[in-house]
Order: C-alpha cells, then structure tokens, then sequence
C-alpha cells in the first residue's frame, strides 16, 4: 500500500474530523446546485516554506451563474468581512498581515457570509465555462502564439464529479508554439455535504505541496467594496488598532 505524505495524512484527517463533526452526507447521490454565491475556505500547510508545520488560511468568494448553457465562475480572491477578528492582526511595523493557524468564521462573521461579502475587484478573475452538470463543465479557450518566440500564459478550469460531488481544478498554463507546460494545479475535492447541499467540505492539494481542507459554504451575493476617502481608510486603521479615534474638532476633556 502506498504510504501518504505528512501533508497528506494531515488534509485526509482534517477532512474525516470536519466531516464527522458536521454530520456530513458523503452521499454519491447527493446533488449539488452551484449557482450563486459561496465563501470557500481553505487550511493547509505548505511542504516548499521554512516551516512545513505551520497551520496556514486562506479565502475567496466564488460566483456560479448558468446563463444560456453556459456556466459563468467568478472568483473574487479578497473578501471584506464587517468585523475581521481572527484574521488579520496589526505587526510591529504597523502593516495589518493575515494571522497564522486555522481560522474559523465566529457566529458575528458567519451572519456576515450569510448575509453576502464585499469584495475587492483586484484580482478577480471570470472564467466562461461549457459542459453540463452530467458531464462536467470546463473552459475551452486555448492561447495560440504566433511562434517559438512568444510564451502565452492561460488558466483552464473545471468542474468534474466523482463519486457524485463536485471536483474543481484550476490550471495554469504557459505554452509556446513548441511546448505546453502545467505551472500549478490547484484541485479542491469534494467528499461530503450538509445543510441540503448549502455546505461542501474536501480535501484542497496545490501543486503538490499544499495540503489541506476545504470548507464552502453558500453566501448572500458579492457587495462591491465601498469606495472610502483617506481619512476614512485612516480612521478605519485606527479603529483596528484598539484605539479610539479623536476628531480634531472635539474638544479635549
């Protein structure tokens, strides 16, 4: 029998814990309506940092809508949550930094995925993809370059099911008019659902050095983040940092 990594055995524990914690139906039959929104978020540990046996996050939104027989997949890489303890802390050097370990939403943050996220436009990416949710969904645009010259860089990504649950792949691809070379697969694989099909839970493996789970979880829908002035964004800082903020017109006591 093959014996799997440490990486591994870590991603299949945090599954099977998750899984039976939750209740969760790993029903081949069980159907699965992608359309809409979900919060999807991801423990890991990565083999290729300084330190393997750190607990690491991270999250996304992710938007399904089916629209004339084809499957529209938006991924939104920044999500704004209305309270954001937990998740990122205030460093000596006064920059904020995501907090290392397995962050999990609190009932406040949970109210506000239900509820819907706002998201930053930075980074967002939209992927057209064709199929059928029997035989599965991926992008079909494939970069041409002109000659040996010239490398394209594409993302294909797909939706397939195993065991009845939806599997989905994200591809990074350069190529030229010689080669074709894959520069990262991401792949979260479903393996069990709960809230009649509102939650998800698998196993996430990232060029074969991130290992982990995955949890998504259907959300309201994506609230465009709102545009603040400078005073605002500094006001907000301060709010973070535990203190109060003064305004320069008040009066002192």
């Amino acid at each position: 029998m093959a014996q799997l990594s440490r990486g591994r055995t870590h991603a299949l524990t945090a599954v099977v814990v998750l899984s039976a914690a939750l209740g969760l139906a790993p029903a081949a039959s069980a159907e699965v309506g992608l359309a809409g929104s979900w919060h999807v978020l991801v423990h890991y540990k990565d083999d290729a940092t300084s330190h393997p046996e750190r607990e690491r996050w991270l999250d996304r939104l992710w938007v399904f809508e089916e629209k004339n027989g084809k499957l529209y997949w938006t991924e939104y890489p920044i999500v704004v949550f209305s309270d954001e303890t937990g998740r990122f802390e205030r460093r000596s050097s006064g920059q904020y930094a995501r907090v290392l370990g397995n962050w999990e939403p609190s009932e406040t943050q949970e109210s506000n995925i239900q509820a819907g996220l706002q998201t930053n436009s930075r980074g967002s990416k939209k992927k057209k993809l064709k199929g059928s949710d029997a035989e599965g969904w991926k992008t079909t645009y494939r970069a041409r370059p002109g000659s040996a010259s010239v490398v394209t860089y594409q993302e294909n990504w797909s939706i397939a099911k195993e065991g009845g649950l939806p599997v989905f792949v994200q591809e990074d691809v350069m190529a030229s008019t010689r080669t074709e070379s894959l520069e990262g697969v991401t792949r979260y694989s479903t393996q069990g659902v709960d809230r009649g099909g509102d939650v998800l839970v698998g196993s996430y493996e990232r060029d074969g050095t991130r290992h982990g789970s995955f949890r998504m979880t259907r959300s309201g829908g994506a609230i465009p983040l709102e545009k603040r002035d400078q005073r605002e964004i500094q006001a907000d800082a301060v709010r973070r940092s535990g203190f109060s903020e003064r305004s320069p017109e008040a009066p002192e006591d």
